[in-house]
């Protein structure tokens, strides 16, 4: 019951304060960071609602991490300060001429250099979160690596994130220590390692485990896939009903997550505690005992993965009570997907290969030839799982590795991670959050072109604009309200002379339509455009420049539309091959281009 009011508590929260914040926000700011625009993602409100109803979601009992709120945290708190402290340096004052008027000074925003500086300190926004959480800065820096993939990594982001994710793991640790707890009580750590963690005998156990964990984890990704899909359906059909079908989802399943940890663990037998071993959930059992069951379902996901990656606990949890927490687990896990709340599934999927590697562990030690124990098989289970989830190697040996303090399990780590990513992606071509950005239809270019591209011509691309929406460098108002209602496009060329001079940008043209109705130049009805005197006219042109970040002055019944144009448009001849603009758009950033002819005809 507690658990369902505080679930309660959750879903009220987030569909009245941040509805944005109903899950990892993984996807969407992995577009961000891919270089598009992902409306109202970064905000004040969402920042904080995520804090908060994760928080809660946590302290639900969902099976879920905090690791993609954590980034998308990290990212969102960067983009506001990015947004208030980098706004003076990409402002800058120029002489224009004005037609029909004096020269005046002007002040002129560099939007792409804007967006440019907020994508790279939102990259090492999210690089701190993941530090922070493994206090791991090298890991936090690899992880948001192959998250963004090079493409979307600018070189001087590198120093930028190495600066940045060092400051941040020594800023939680002083926080931490004024808390009076320490940094390795917050993070997955093994305090104890030893100086032979595993021989050569473990080998082909490590290589099994990971056989049966890869295309196990791709399965696991299409069962969450398919769990979504399903909800999202069921969802539709009481669509009436919303927001209160969704939130009575999140309450009864977070009822039922709680209701089945707790029978589950009822089911186990109580044991004595090992002085020596990591503390463990007591539960129902009397006192001096605990509940290994328990121990692995009723606490936080990175509470079980330190039990099951400790080296001292080998009699402590059996393979039949691991069995029962990899059973409950991953179901109620793989349940979860879908339901609004802020999830992560990093630790998740770590602490189900590590219950994997761990019942491979106790049945090595009880009838194989093994020298390692059982933790070191979670440790080598969890980098499997992880990195089939996620498909990413680096980052998972990186933050397994700093999480077991022994790096003489890079070698087995590594061999893992290949065999189980490798076996992966004959099954799955994508991992779990690319295929979230499919069906989100989240804007998002993958390094590569797909292969569909490779017989396709640059005129085959082309979007087939209205006539309304082409624009001449100078346009009355008639003309751009005409522009502005093709609601699909949002990129309008600017002609002249029946050449492409530039484009303008829909947020561009609304701002100086509302101005230009704000003056009383044009009736919010629609009425014909009104002379201007030369003061108003002028009144007319600052107010224009002040919206979109350009001053200067005018006269007349049109707007000079080509001073709201980005200039030197990108320009591709009609039959170039498609990969070879692909990375014109993939990679060097670029949002429109103009398809001409041999003879440079539009």
């Amino acid at each position: 019951m507690l658990c369902s009011c505080i679930a309660l508590c959750c879903t009220i929260f987030i569909y009245t304060c941040a509805p944005a914040a109903g899950g990892s926000g993984a996807p969407e700011n992995k577009g961000f960071l891919n270089g598009n625009e992902i409306p109202e993602l970064f905000t004040l409100q969402n920042l904080i609602g995520r804090a908060i109803a994760t928080m809660l979601a946590n302290v639900t009992g969902y099976p879920v991490g905090r690791e993609g709120p954590t980034v998308t945290m990290g990212s969102n708190l960067a983009y506001l300060i990015t947004h208030v402290a980098a706004l003076p340096f990409v402002r800058q004052w120029v002489d224009i001429d004005a037609p029909g008027s004096a020269t005046s000074a002007a002040t002129m925003i560099d939007e792409d250099r804007f967006e440019h500086a907020k994508r790279i300190v939102c990259t090492v926004g999210g690089a701190c979160g993941m530090a922070m959480l493994f206090d791991s800065p090298i890991g936090g820096i690899v992880y948001m690596f192959e998250e963004i993939t090079s493409s979307s990594w600018p070189v001087e982001v590198t120093f930028r994130a190495f600066a940045g994710t060092s400051v941040c793991a020594l800023v939680s640790r002083a926080l931490l220590n004024m808390c009076g707890t320490s940094t390795k009580a917050f993070v997955i750590y093994e305090w104890n390692p030893q100086p032979t963690g595993w021989s050569w005998r473990d080998v082909p156990f490590f290589m099994l485990l990971a056989v049966m964990i890869g295309p196990f984890s791709a399965f696991h990704t299409r069962a969450c896939l398919a769990v979504a899909a399903a909800r999202q359906k069921l969802m539709k059909r009481f669509s009436s009903y919303e927001p209160f079908n969704k939130m009575a989802d999140a309450v009864l399943y977070g009822g039922l997550v709680a209701l089945t940890y707790s029978l589950v663990a009822l089911s186990a037998n109580c044991k004595h505690t090992a002085q020596d071993a990591v503390q463990f959930v007591r539960y129902d059992c009397e006192e001096g005992k605990y509940n290994p069951v328990a121990s692995l379902l009723l606490t936080t996901s990175e509470g079980a993965v330190k039990r099951l990656f400790s080296r001292h606990d080998a009699n402590e949890i059996h393979f039949r009570n691991e069995l029962l927490a990899f059973l409950s687990y991953t179901s109620l896990n793989i349940g979860l997907t879908g339901v609004q709340v802020p999830s992560g599934n990093f630790t998740g999927s770590m602490l189900i290969g590590g219950l994997i590697g761990r019942m491979m562990g106790a049945l090595v030690r009880d009838y194989g030839p093994g020298m390692a124990v059982s933790g070191v098989y979670a440790m080598v289970g969890s980098a499997s799982m992880l990195c089939g989830f996620k498909q990413m190697a680096v980052a998972v040996v990186v933050f397994i590795t700093g999480a077991a303090n022994d790096l003489g399990l890079v070698p087995p780590l590594m061999l893992a991670v290949t065999i189980s990513l490798l076996l992966n992606k004959q099954i799955n071509e994508r991992g779990f959050d690319e295929e979230q950005i499919l069906r989100k239809a989240i804007p998002f270019l993958p390094p590569e072109p797909p292969r569909l591209m490779d017989r396709v011509l640059a005129y085959e691309l082309r979007d087939d604009l209205p006539p309304e929406a082409t624009l001449e460098p100078e346009a009355d108002y008639r003309s751009i309200e005409a522009a502005l209602e093709q609601d699909k496009v949002d990129c309008f060329p600017v002609l002249k002379d029946g050449h492409c001079i530039g484009f303008t940008t829909r947020a561009r043209l609304q701002a100086a339509l509302e101005v230009w109705k704000a003056t009383g130049f044009v009736e919010a009805g629609g009425a014909r455009p009104q002379a201007l005197s030369d003061a108003g006219g002028e009144q007319m042109g600052k107010l224009i420049s002040v919206t979109v970040a350009r001053e200067s002055s005018f006269s007349g019944n049109v707007l000079p539309v080509k001073r709201l144009t980005e200039k030197a448009p990108y320009t591709i001849l009609e039959d170039m091959p498609g990969p070879r603009l692909y990375a014109l758009f993939a990679k060097a950033g670029a949002k429109a281009a103009s398809v001409i002819s041999e003879k440079g005809e539009q």
